[in-house]
């Protein structure tokens, strides 16, 4: 929903204020670690789906699909009680600025956007069902509709109804609504192996293993990495309001490229995870060098835009010069370089379709959440500067590389000879 997402900060930005925009951005690293968990586990869907799809087991796709449409909303509902009631604990334990009604803004638009968390959630889990079939076009629509819809409501409840923060997050609400009706509509009427029989879903208890063992690793890796980011979103809240609208800015950029990287590694992850379904190892590896040399590609390309046009595009949320200024420390450090976390996005994405869920999750916990708040603690509190905040990102991103490529490389090779015994 990056098309409602960027619309949304620009009504923010241009038409209620920078502390309004201070107070939606003050929140982004808090959805980050309450749905990285449950996010995380949709891989475990595709995985799981996509490896039988390849397989030609239909019978335990469907059994698969209809445990994790069960699971969705449930897990969706988890994460809203806890986000609405832990809301303004966590912006103050942040120290988001008071100045402006920031706390409190940013505490009303939490509150908000958790309600819409099952509607989310359903729709995530159904997107990942769609991918593991090969059906990666009803996903984009359904989204592209929602985005829409998104724009539409933000523009009018901001700009006409002057509703702000609490605007945004109704208007973020109805479009996951929207999207959540869309998918499951859709697999509803579907003639496939992923046709949706509401009155027949039924948990089965091995697929829900299987799904928990290869998502809940993926989900807690996420959950510890936007846990450094919640760190690092204190130590730029210490700078002020203008530093935190600047980041907000500059995060809305990062955003974009992050979809564009992180689609790449969710096709990584499903095509892998078929073609490990079927046994044919050669296609495996086609897979995983072309996913590498587009990431690298899609990432450099935007990185490069980014930064040569980074004052333009941060120039559309803020007119104020020193908002732009933050903005463009962020945009430097961590969108140029954003190859590299395509990198490593794609590689984990490799290592999960191939079944391997722990490994990659271990080595990035070290890389990108561990080295990184020692990071906060050492170099960051000696120099004091943001510069020295954010060169953190692309220094963790490599670091880890060189460890998962490894891990990579160990984890064909066992593959090619089991495979190799099979056929003797």
């Amino acid at each position: 929903m990056i098309s409602g997402a960027y619309w949304l900060l620009y009504a923010v930005g241009q038409f209620a204020g920078g502390n309004a925009l201070s107070a939606v951005g003050a929140t982004t690293t808090i959805f980050g670690v309450m749905l990285s968990l449950f996010l995380g586990i949709t891989a475990g869907v595709d995985v799981v789906s996509s490896f039988y799809y390849g397989k030609g087991d239909l019978t335990n796709v469907k059994k698969s699909i209809d445990t994790s449409v069960v699971l969705a909303p449930v897990l969706g509902l988890l994460c809203a009680v806890i986000g609405y009631f832990a809301a303004n604990p966590v912006l103050v334990l942040m120290k988001t600025p008071v100045e402006g009604g920031v706390l409190d803004g940013a505490t009303l638009y939490m509150r908000i956007y958790f309600l819409g968390m099952p509607f989310f959630t359903v729709y995530n889990f159904g997107a990942a069902v769609l991918r593991a079939v090969g059906d990666t076009k009803h996903p984009l629509y359904f989204l592209t509709t929602a985005g829409v819809i998104n724009i539409l409501l933000n523009l009018l409840f901001v700009i006409v109804f002057k509703m702000s923060v609490a605007g945004v997050g109704i208007a973020t609400v109805i479009s996951q609504i929207v999207s959540c009706v869309l998918i499951v509509v859709c697999m509803c009427r579907n003639n496939g192996s992923y046709r949706l029989n509401l009155k027949k879903l039924k948990v089965n208890k091995s697929k829900l293993k299987a799904i928990i063992l290869i998502g809940l690793p993926a989900g807690l890796q996420g959950t510890a990495l936007n846990f450094s980011n919640v760190l690092i979103q204190s130590s730029v809240n210490s700078f002020g309001a203008l530093a935190v609208a600047g980041n907000t800015a500059a995060s809305n950029i990062d955003g974009m490229i992050y979809v564009a990287v992180n689609s790449v590694s969710q096709t990584a992850l499903s095509f892998i995870s078929q073609n490990f379904g079927a046994g044919n190892y050669k296609r495996i590896q086609k897979i995983f060098f072309e996913c590498i040399g587009i990431v690298l590609a899609v990432g450099g390309m935007l990185g490069i835009f980014s930064y040569a046009f980074g004052r333009q595009l941060l120039g559309i949320y803020s007119s104020d010069a020193d908002v732009i200024a933050y903005g463009m420390i962020k945009v430097t450090y961590m969108c140029l370089p954003y190859a590299m976390f395509g990198i490593m996005d794609t590689i984990a994405g490799a290592l999960r379709g191939l079944g391997e869920a722990i490994a990659p999750t271990a080595i990035s916990l070290f890389g990108t959440c561990a080295l990184r708040i020692v990071w906060i603690y050492t170099v960051f509190a000696y120099f004091k500067t943001l510069d020295s905040l954010f060169i953190s990102y692309p220094v963790t991103w490599c670091i880890t590389i060189i460890p998962l490529l490894i891990c990579y490389i160990a984890v064909n090779k066992k593959i090619k000879n089991k495979m190799n015994m099979q056929k003797k």
